[in-house]
């Protein structure tokens, strides 16, 4: 019985994104290696060859800006104040919803002896991934200090140097490894779990949800409850970004746009 009850509602959901409509499609010609969305709703992609665009929830294209390089993390948060880190230059800005440069920063080598990854924390602080000594730090840029500094273990997480995306989120730091999956992290660095999901690409947010791409089905899970769920997407899809509004599909080469409530 209740496999034919879990039957029945897989089959509900398929039914239900398939139900989607949808509003548009875009074609790009330089190939999508990252992608994210704000808290109102806009949606960005990073190219190749270094360019990020700005789209609103229809698919208009409202900026386009020509980073230095391909940047190696890129973080629109709420819309108003958005993060690019540089790995190669260790160097970090800010920049307004025009992408304009707010703020320009080379990162203090006495915060870390060699920074891999990094990430903002609030307005004033930055949690730092430390590949040298393999070490989670929480940088108060404003009084120019290390407030917290944590070990990560070795055996857990393997080669920092593997981590590719580092975000906060509702208290929770997060560290992604193409090859294993999540490492999720509390706001002390303690580590709490990991969703394993080798060749996983990206990930997102959306309410108390961590959502990410697995196969051909969008997986749900709680930060609070741990309870999980899917749905399914379309074959070929290489990420997934949701709204309160919008649900958009994205390949190499084009983003598709749906309707969507969560």
């Amino acid at each position: 019985m209740n496999r034919f009850v879990a039957v029945v509602f897989v089959i509900a959901m398929a039914q239900t994104a398939g139900a989607q409509q949808k509003l548009n499609s875009l074609t790009l010609t330089d190939t999508i290696i990252h992608s994210a969305v704000d808290r109102p709703g806009d949606f960005y992609v990073v190219t190749k060859a270094g360019q990020i665009q700005k789209f609103d929830k229809d698919g208009k294209l409202l900026v386009l800006y020509k980073a230095t390089q391909s940047p190696t993390l890129f973080d629109p948060r709420d819309g108003a104040r958005l993060f690019i880190y540089y790995r190669d230059y260790q160097h970090y800005e800010f920049l307004n919803p025009s992408f304009e440069i707010t703020g320009s920063y080379k990162i203090d080598s006495s915060f870390a002896i060699q920074p891999w990854l990094m990430c903002p924390s609030g307005d004033h602080k930055l949690w730092l991934l430390d590949k040298s000594d393999q070490s989670l730090k929480k940088i108060n840029v404003r009084e120019s200090e290390v407030e917290l500094e944590v070990a990560v273990d070795p055996d857990l997480t393997g080669n920092p140097g593997s981590f590719k995306t580092m975000r906060e989120y509702q208290g929770f730091v997060f560290l992604l490894d193409p090859a294993r999956g999540i490492f999720i992290f509390n706001s002390l660095g303690k580590h709490l779990r990991t969703i394993e999901l080798p060749g996983i690409r990206n990930f997102n947010f959306l309410g108390e949800d961590l959502y990410y791409l697995n196969g051909d089905k969008l997986e749900f899970f709680n930060l609070f409850t741990t309870d999980k769920r899917q749905l399914p997407v379309s074959a070929g899809t290489t990420d997934v970004l949701l709204t309160d509004e919008r649900m958009i599909l994205i390949t190499p080469l084009r983003i598709d746009i749906f309707a969507f409530r969560p």
